[in-house]
C-alpha cells in the first residue's frame, strides 16, 4: 500500500533532520557514535586498508629471495617499488585523513569514534611501505599513546619496533616490544607469532642468533598465515645451519619441504640438507640429489644440484670428484648467474689453496665478471683477480721466452719440423672447436625447446608472452654475457671506443664484415711458419735481451708470491732459479736480498733451521762480499735500519693524509703547494707517487686542464707498475674520449655563501638554463607530476631569474628536510614524466630559505651544489 504523499514528505523530513542530527562531531549521542563509525568504517577505512592490502601483495608477490643469505622473515619491498607505489599509498592517506577530519569526535578528551584509531594506523603502514619511515616511526607512535586499550594499541607498538629495526633504532625497539610483554592480559585476537618473529628479528639485527632461533621457535606454531609459518621455518632452518647444528638443519629442513612451499624453497630445502650434511653416510642424499638430476623441471637448477655433489665430494675429501662436478655445475648453467659466481669461486678458491694459480687465476677472473658488488668478497676477488693476472703475465713471459730460446738452439731441418708440428697441432685443435660449435648448433636448430623446463608446480608463477617469461629472459641474459660478457645497457655496447669518429656511424653489417676479416687475417698469420720464428733471438744481442726479461720475469714474480699472495715457498723458487740461471743479471742483487728476508722472517717466527746451510746468514754473507757497497748489504749489516724506515713511513702516511684531507676540502692551491714541496724535497718518501698523483687531481680541481693531462702523463711516466699509473692511465682514457665536448662552465663570480644545515623547512630548486627551455611547459609537467605523487600535499611552484643566463624554479610546501629528501629522490629517480627535464644534468637541490638567501646573492650554483652534496646525499 503506497503512503500518501504527506507522510511521504513527512518520512523524509524526519530521515534529513536525523541525518543533519547525527552528523555532529561534538555530541556523544547513540546516534551520533553509529552514524560516524559506520562511515568511517564503510566509507573511507575499509577502502583504504583493501587498497593498502593490494599494494603489500603486490610487493610480496614480486619479491625475489637471495638463498645466499638468511631470509628476511618480513617482506617489506624495495625502493623502486616503494616509488612506484606511492601514488596508490597517497590515495591510502588521502582517504583516512578525511575520515579523521570529517568523523573524529574528540569529545572530553577521549575519542568516542572506535574506528578512528583504524586510519591513523593506515596512515602509519602507508608511509611505512612508502619507505618514509621517520613519519612512519611518528605515526605508530601516535597511536600507541593516543589509543591506549583501544584495538590498534599492541599492534602500533609491534609496528613501531618493525619501523625502528629498519632505522637501526635498536633500543626504542626493544621498549616497545617490553611494553607490550608488560601488559597483563592480551587481547584473545593477537597475534602471538608476529610479536615473536620481530623479536626474531631484533635479535638477527643485534647479531644474536641463539635468541633469534628461540624466538622463531616460539612463532612458527603461533604463525597466522601458512606463507608466514613457511617463510619463518625455512629461516629457522637457515639459523640452525649457521650454528653448525646439522642434525636440527636436515632435520628442520625437511619439516619445511613436508608444508607445501612455493617451488623455489622446495628446491633449496633438498639443496641446503645436503649442504648441512657433514658425518655420517652421504648414500641417500647423493641418491636424493641425482634422481632431481635426472627430473628435467630442474634443469635451470642443475648447476645447483652438481654445486651440492661437490660440497659433498668436498667434506668427503674427494677433491677430483667435487671439481668435476664444479665443472659441471659451470657448464649447465643456465639461468641463475648468483649460483654460477658460486660455483666459479669455488673452483679458484680449490686451485688457489693448492697453488695452481694460472687456473685460480682465470676463476677469479670469471667471477668478478658476474659477482653482485653487493657481495663480501667482492673486493678480495678483484685483488686476486688481478694479481694472480700479474703472476700468469709474468709466467707466460718466462715460458715464451724458454721456448723461443729452445727454438733457437735447433738446426734449420728441426726448426722446420716443430714449427709445422706446432701449426699441425693449432689446426687440430681449431677444427675440434669449430666441429663442437657446429653440433650444439645442429642440436638446437633440431630442438628448439630443448632445456627449457615445464613450469614448476608449487605456487611459481610465469609470464604468458615469451618476453614477460623470467626463465626465458635469464636464459637469453646467461647466453648474451657467455659471449660479450657483463656489459652496461648503453647505445654501442659492442664498441669499446664510442668516441665520435666516423666508424661510429658504420652500419653493424659493415662492422662485422670489418671482424670477419680481422680474425681471418690473424688466422692467416698463424698459419705461416714465418709468425713462428720471427721473434727467435738469433744473435748474442737478442739473446741478452731475452734473458732480461726472464730475469726481470721471475723477480717481479717471486715478489708478486712474497707480498702480495704470501707464499713464501714458491717466491723462494724463483728467487732461486735466477740466481742459479744468471751469475749476474739486473735483479740478482735484490733477488738475494729477498731470499735473506725469507729466511730471516722463517727464523725468527719459526724457530726455522736450513739443513743444507742456506740460511739467512748465507745470504747474508754472499751480498757482503759480492756487493759491499749497496744499499742491500748496508740494510743486511745493520737491520734497525728497517725500523727506523717503518717509523719514517708511518710519519709520512700521516702527513699524506693530512694533506688528502685538504684535498677533499677544495682546497687545492694548498694541496698543489704541499705536494710540490715533497715531491722537490723527499725524492726517497713512500707515498711519492701518491703526492704526484693528488697533485694533478688538484691541478684538474682548479680547471687546469693542460696542467692536469701533463701531471696525468708524468704520473704515467715515472711510475709503471703501480696503481697510481693504472688510475693516471684510466683518467688520461677519460680525457681523450670526452675530448671533443666543451670545458665545464668556470665558477660563478661573486661572494660564495656560507651555507648552514637546517632539518626545518627547505624548498626544492630547479636551475634550468634561459635558451632552449620552455618555462611553462616545465612548470606544467612538474604540476602533473606533484599531482600523482602528492596528491594531498599543498605543493607550489614559482619561478625567477637567478641571473642571465638561468632561471631557477622553486618549489615550497616541504616542512622537514627529510621530506624534501624524499621529493629530489623521486624527482631525480628517472620517472619519465619528467624526461626532458630531470635527465638534462640541470642543477637540483632541496635548499633552506636562508640557504636560498645566500645562493641568490652570490649565484654560485656550484658552491652550494658542493654543499649540498656533502651535507645531503653524502650522509644518506
Amino acid at each position: 500500500m503506497r503512503l500518501p504523499r504527506p507522510f511521504r514528505s513527512f518520512g523524509a523530513l524526519l530521515l534529513v533532520v536525523l541525518l543533519g542530527v547525527g552528523c555532529s562531531q561534538e555530541k556523544d549521542a547513540f546516534l551520533n557514535r553509529t552514524f560516524h563509525r559506520l562511515t568511517t568504517r564503510d566509507n573511507g577505512w575499509f577502502n583504504a586498508n583493501e587498497k593498502l592490502k593490494e599494494v603489500v601483495a603486490g610487493m610480496e608477490d614480486a619479491h625475489v629471495d637471495n638463498y645466499d643469505e638468511v631470509l628476511p622473515l618480513f617482506i617489506y619491498g624495495t625502493e623502486a617499488q616503494a616509488k612506484t607505489a606511492i601514488p596508490e599509498l597517497e590515495k591510502c592517506i588521502d582517504k583516512c585523513s578525511v575520515v579523521i577530519e570529517r568523523h573524529s569526535m574528540n569529545i572530553g578528551g577521549k575519542e568516542r569514534n572506535t574506528w578512528i584509531d583504524d586510519a591513523w594506523f593506515v596512515i602509519a603502514k602507508s608511509n611505512f611501505y612508502k619507505k618514509n619511515h621517520y613519519e612512519a616511526e611518528r605515526g605508530f607512535t601516535y597511536v600507541s599513546r593516543r589509543f591506549k586499550g583501544e584495538n590498534r594499541h599492541l599492534e602500533s607498538l609491534v609496528w613501531l619496533a618493525r619501523t625502528a629495526i629498519l632505522l637501526e633504532q635498536f633500543g626504542k625497539a626493544q621498549s616497545a616490544l617490553d611494553e607490550i610483554d608488560n601488559q597483563k592480559v592480551l587481547p584473545k585476537r593477537f597475534d602471538h607469532g608476529e610479536l615473536e618473529a620481530v623479536k626474531a628479528e631484533l635479535a638477527l639485527k643485534r647479531g644474536k642468533v641463539d635468541d633469534a632461533i628461540v624466538h622463531l621457535e616460539a612463532a612458527i606454531p603461533n604463525a597466522r598465515t601458512k606463507k608466514e609459518r613457511v617463510r619463518w621455518a625455512f629461516v629457522l632452518a637457515q639459523l640452525y645451519q649457521m650454528k653448525g647444528l646439522e642434525e636440527k638443519s636436515i632435520k628442520q629442513f625437511d619439516a619445511v619441504a613436508r608444508m607445501s612451499p612455493p617451488y623455489e624453497m622446495a628446491f633449496h630445502t633438498q639443496i641446503f640438507q645436503a649442504l648441512a650434511f657433514s658425518k655420517g653416510n652421504s648414500k641417500e642424499i647423493r641418491k636424493k640429489l641425482n634422481r632431481m638430476l635426472r627430473d628435467d623441471k630442474h634443469i635451470d637448477h642443475f648447476d645447483m644440484l652438481h654445486y651440492a655433489l661437490a660440497d659433498l665430494d668436498l667434506k668427503e675429501r674427494k677433491d677430483s670428484s667435487a671439481i668435476a662436478h664444479l665443472m659441471t655445475s659451470a657448464r649447465v648453467s643456465t639461468t641463475d648467474t648468483r649460483q654460477k659466481a658460486k660455483t666459479f669461486l669455488k673452483l679458484a678458491d680449490l686451485y688457489f689453496e693448492d697453488r695452481i694459480y694460472a687456473s685460480a687465476q682465470r676463476y677469479y677472473d670469471s667471477t668478478q665478471t658476474i659477482l653482485s658488488e653487493e657481495h663480501v668478497r667482492h673486493d678480495e676477488v678483484s685483488t686476486r683477480a688481478r694479481v694472480l693476472g700479474e703472476l700468469v703475465e709474468q709466467l707466460a713471459i718466462i715460458e715464451r721466452e724458454d721456448s723461443l730460446q729452445a727454438l733457437a738452439q735447433l738446426d734449420e731441418k728441426d726448426l722446420d719440423k716443430k714449427i709445422r708440428g706446432i701449426i699441425r697441432a693449432r689446426e687440430q685443435a681449431e677444427a675440434e672447436r669449430l666441429q663442437a660449435e657446429e653440433l650444439a648448433r645442429a642440436a638446437a636448430e633440431a630442438n628448439p625447446d630443448a632445456g627449457k623446463p615445464q613450469p614448476p608446480t608449487g605456487g611459481v608463477t610465469r609470464g604468458a608472452w615469451y618476453f614477460y617469461d623470467p626463465q626465458q629472459i635469464g636464459r637469453g641474459l646467461s647466453s648474451f654475457r657467455k659471449k660479450w660478457g657483463n656489459r652496461p645497457l648503453e647505445d654501442d655496447w659492442r664498441r669499446k671506443d664510442k668516441s665520435g669518429s666516423a666508424l661510429a656511424d658504420l652500419p653493424e653489417e659493415k662492422e662485422e664484415a670489418e671482424e670477419k676479416e680481422a680474425a681471418e687475417k690473424k688466422e692467416a698469420e698463424w698459419k705461416d711458419p714465418a709468425f713462428h720464428t720471427k721473434d727467435i733471438p738469433k744473435d748474442d744481442v737478442a739473446l741478452e735481451a731475452s734473458n732480461a726479461r726472464i730475469c726481470a720475469a721471475l723477480y717481479t714474480s717471486g715478489m708478486i708470491y712474497k707480498e702480495q699472495l704470501k707464499d713464501a715457498d714458491n717466491a723462494i723458487e724463483s728467487f732461486e732459479v735466477l740466481n742459479g740461471r744468471f751469475e749476474e743479471c739486473r735483479y740478482t742483487p735484490e733477488s738475494f736480498y729477498q731470499l735473506y728476508r725469507i729466511y730471516l722472517e722463517k727464523e725468527q717466527t719459526t724457530n726455522y733451521f736450513a739443513p743444507d746451510g742456506l740460511g739467512s746468514a748465507y745470504y747474508a754473507g754472499v751480498i757482503q762480499e759480492r756487493w759491499p757497497d749497496s744499499e742491500f748489504a748496508r740494510l743486511v749489516r745493520d737491520p734497525n735500519i728497517l725500523q727506523a724506515d717503518d717509523a719514517r713511513r708511518k710519519e709520512e702516511e700521516t702527513a699524506y693524509k693530512e694533506v688528502y684531507d685538504r684535498y677533499r676540502q677544495h682546497m687545492y692551491s694548498s694541496v698543489i703547494v704541499s705536494c710540490d714541496g715533497v715531491i722537490e724535497n723527499e725524492p726517497r718518501n713512500h707515498f711519492l707517487p701518491k703526492y704526484h698523483l693528488l697533485r694533478a687531481l688538484a691541478l684538474g680541481g682548479l680547471r687546469d686542464h693542460a696542467g692536469f693531462r701533463a701531471a696525468l702523463n708524468e704520473v704515467k711516466t715515472k711510475f709503471a707498475g703501480t696503481d697510481e699509473e693504472r688510475a693516471a692511465t684510466e683518467m688520461l682514457a677519460a680525457l681523450d674520449r670526452t675530448a671533443g665536448s666543451a670545458p665545464p662552465p668556470p665558477p660563478k663570480q661573486g661572494a660564495a655563501g656560507v651555507y648552514a644545515t637546517d632539518p626545518g623547512p627547505h624548498f626544492f630548486a630547479l636551475i634550468i638554463p634561459n635558451e632552449g627551455s620552455d618555462l611553462n611547459s616545465v612548470k606544467t609537467r612538474i604540476s602533473a607530476f606533484n599531482q600523482q605523487y602528492y596528491p594531498s600535499t599543498p605543493v607550489e611552484i614559482t619561478s625567477s631569474f637567478l641571473d642571465p643566463q638561468h632561471q631557477v624554479v622553486l618549489i615550497s610546501g616541504f616542512t622537514t628536510k627529510d621530506m624534501a629528501m624524499q621529493y629530489h629522490n623521486l624527482f631525480t629517480g628517472g620517472s619519465e614524466q619528467l624526461a626532458g627535464i630531470n635527465d638534462q644534468g640541470y642543477p637540483a637541490f632541496p635548499i633552506t630559505t636562508a640557504n636560498y638567501t645566500q645562493l641568490y646573492k652570490s649565484k654560485d650554483v656550484e658552491g652550494y651544489t658542493s654543499f649540498f652534496t656533502q651535507n645531503y646525499l653524502d650522509r644518506q
